[in-house]
């Protein structure tokens, strides 16, 4: 049985939903799937390796309209909508590419890094070295101790990241072993993608003039391959202490190495100085009371460096029995010489200065012939000096 009180409820219930139903619409299905579009577009990361997609939210129903005269709305209930069998849902956002580090190393690059005992045990196809060098460029096989002429030594191997790619190379300080004091190169090695050490390139070789002599290696953490070199290879009464010192840095640019950093000659050195020697011919006088007979020959010496040579050596060959006459001989340090070799030391003589003397010799001996004249700086143990350049050093001149 309904109680009064309940009709009056009822009553007011109706009322309500007469006054207000008019205001109140569903959302509808293109709505929710706008709604969901957007917050599923505003919910993908970019730079993750996966996307997160956004789980859609009830629509609440608007609860703060403005009170207008009659009693206030009641919220309207939340609304499932299943999207319609004939339209299409949204594809998913793509997933983002994942930029690999610069850094970090690309898995499909092979590690060139190559110890000696896998380099000694391969054949490497090296390039040229100086000409005239007993090592032929082509194939070799390497060792790491000294060995017959035209054997190939390792006598220094580092490792570093030459082109950038994230994996380290090898560096390779190789000397031709033979009688020209040792011709170096240095060579970057790599591995092909079968795993083949193969070099990558020449990074710089010894030369006839400057560099001679490369000492060490070295690869710095912005992938510059640092070699030091010497002015002087060591041999032949030079000492590698004589020599002047450089380090200069070199980089590969994708086709070949070129020389980034540090000098790109040698100044002077302070220990050679090149000496030539000009010598007349000799023309014996008339025999005199004694059988003897003079001559007078002109001898011109001349510094062709740019280094004073302090003391001087002339050496004079010619047949036996001739010795010091007079002229020029008293302008030596130590004077004409009593007997023995026919010499004189003199100096200094200066960066491109000359100094020319007349010497007169005596001979007893009627004989005609051919003789030397030869030069060469006389140095100390604290201050050696050398002649260079052996071909200017000498001059022949005749008597009769």
């Amino acid at each position: 049985m309904t109680e009064p009180e309940d009709n009056l409820v009822n009553g007011e219930f109706a009322g309500f939903r007469e006054s207000y139903a008019p205001w109140v619409q569903p959302a509808g299905t293109a709505a929710v799937r706008r709604t969901v579009q957007y917050r599923r577009r505003r919910t993908a990361v970019a730079t993750a390796a996966a996307v997160v997609l956004a789980v859609a939210i009830p629509v609440g129903a608007n609860a703060g309209l403005q009170r207008r005269s009659g009693p206030p709305p009641a919220p309207a209930p939340a609304q499932t909508v299943d999207p319609s069998p004939s339209e299409t849902p949204s594809p998913p956002p793509p997933t983002p590419t994942t930029i690999p580090s610069t850094g970090s190393p690309d898995p499909a690059v092979p590690d060139g890094r190559i110890t000696p005992s896998q380099l000694t045990a391969v054949r490497l196809d090296l390039p040229a070295w100086a000409p005239g060098a007993a090592c032929k460029a082509g194939l070799a096989r390497i060792t790491t101790t000294a060995g017959n002429e035209g054997d190939v030594q390792l006598v220094g191997l580092t490792h570093g990241d030459l082109d950038g790619d994230g994996t380290v190379e090898t560096v390779a300080l190789l000397r031709c072993q033979g009688a020209q004091q040792g011709p170096s190169q240095v060579v970057a090695l790599d591995r092909s993608p079968d795993g083949r050490t193969v070099v990558l390139g020449q990074v710089v070789r010894s030369a006839k003039t400057t560099p001679q002599w490369l000492l060490d290696v070295q690869v710095t953490d912005g992938g510059t391959v640092r070699v030091e070199v010497a002015d002087r290879a060591p041999g032949a009464g030079w000492s590698l202490d004589w020599s002047q010192r450089q380090w200069r840095g070199y980089r590969w640019s994708g086709a070949r190495f070129a020389q980034v950093d540090g000098p790109t000659s040698f100044g002077p050195n302070p220990h050679l100085a090149d000496l030539t020697v000009s010598a007349g011919n000799v023309v014996w006088s008339a025999p005199e009371a004694d059988g003897s007979r003079t001559g007078t020959m002109s001898v011109t010496v001349r510094n062709l460096s740019a280094v004073p040579a302090a003391l001087v050596q002339v050496h004079l060959r010619m047949q036996v029995g001739t010795v010091a006459g007079g002229g020029d001989w008293s302008a030596c340090r130590d004077g004409a010489p009593p007997k023995g070799p026919l010499t004189c030391r003199f100096g200094p003589l200066g960066p491109g200065a000359k100094r020319t003397f007349q010497f007169v010799l005596r001979n007893t001996n009627s004989a005609s012939g051919t003789g030397t004249a030869e030069v060469s700086p006389v140095g100390t143990d604290a201050e050696p000096l050398m002649d260079p350049n052996h071909e200017n050093d000498e001059d022949r001149y005749t008597y009769r």
